[in-house]
């Protein structure tokens, strides 16, 4: 989730801040959407978009390395960390839970299947590189991946679901957005965004909740055959909606988070810890009103900022970073 251009574009740093603000957010609600409908609309409401998005930035931020044929990169940023927190969730899970102390490297911890799932897309865009219409056999993947139990051991389904967002991401350039700045977008995105509220409120407990997730047939998400295709592509067309209206109400100029947008994948290794162990203890109990969600944001918000800081990062870069720390330590 870090990236660097020679003329910094506050733009992404901004959207990555926020978009790991929110995957923060929705972990720590997730108990609360089984019986709320207002923490389940706010849940798939933030499912339908932040992923997919963050893969589309990631796919932005590929060209270079996919031009230059990197492969030693995606290994160092992304699976080895990937293979170091598997191990250590591994450890964690014995201690907390009680679960065995098994090691299943191709199997992923929790959110560490992001990791693995954007590792695979630096390898599988240089099949999919040569036109902008590969986009149509990979939204077809994604379709087409519903029918058969493609969730295997490295994850397959979520790889065909969530590829043609980064695939899209590697094909626009930054001219493309420029669409976003247009007058009346700006309310015409917030309409949007409440309107898809409501109807995620209204059917809140109708929904699958993990509709938006890429993991699962559409047998196992309860639709027939046919109709969870349907799903599938309705659910495509809502999260590339969604996707543009957030860009569009995310500032362009630099801000006070932008300077810690470089740090966002401390954010998503490092937070799972604290609400994994929320959920074992009675933290939750008793939240049962909107003003206590709504503090919980506030809360989850401070906390994306403290592990996004420099000291957070000094900790946990031989972890996060192993090959950065080293090289820093050369010097």
């Amino acid at each position: 989730m870090n990236s660097s251009t020679s003329k910094r574009d506050y733009f992404f740093d901004n959207a990555k801040f926020i978009l790991i603000g929110l995957v923060v957010l929705t972990h720590a609600i997730t108990p609360l959407t089984y019986d709320q409908t207002f923490s389940k609309a706010l849940y798939l409401l933030m499912f339908a978009f932040h992923m997919p998005l963050f893969f589309f930035i990631s796919g932005f931020f590929a060209k270079n390395a996919t031009a230059r044929k990197e492969w030693l990169k995606p290994i160092q940023r992304l699976l080895v960390p990937y293979l170091i927190f598997q191990v250590i969730y591994t450890f964690y899970y014995y201690d907390m839970q009680g679960d065995p102390l098994e090691f299943h490297l191709l199997e992923p911890h929790w959110s560490l299947w992001f990791l693995v799932t954007l590792f695979a897309f630096y390898f599988l865009v240089h099949l999919f590189k040569f036109t902008p219409y590969m986009l149509i056999p990979a939204v077809l993947l994604g379709i087409g991946v519903g029918f058969a139990n493609a969730d295997t051991l490295i994850n397959l389904s979520r790889v065909a679901v969530f590829f043609p967002f980064f695939l899209a991401g590697f094909y626009v350039k930054r001219c493309h957005l420029n669409f976003i700045y247009y007058r009346g977008m700006k309310l015409a995105a917030v309409l949007l965004f409440l309107l898809a509220f409501l109807g995620f409120y209204l059917y809140a407990f109708d929904i699958p909740r993990n509709l938006f997730f890429g993991d699962e047939t559409y047998q196992m998400l309860g639709f027939e055959t046919w109709e969870g295709s349907l799903y599938r592509m309705l659910a495509y067309v809502l999260s590339a909606a969604l996707s543009i209206c957030f860009l569009i109400l995310v500032p362009k100029q630099k801000i006070i988070i932008s300077e810690y947008a470089q740090n966002t994948l401390y954010v998503y290794l490092l937070h799972g810890f604290i609400f994994r162990y929320l959920r074992e203890t009675s933290f939750y109990e008793g939240m049962d009103t909107v003003f206590e969600v709504l503090l919980l944001m506030i809360g989850t918000a401070a906390f994306t900022y403290f592990l996004s800081t420099p000291l957070v990062k000094t900790i946990a870069q031989p972890a996060v970073e192993p090959f950065a720390f080293f090289r820093k330590r050369r010097r």
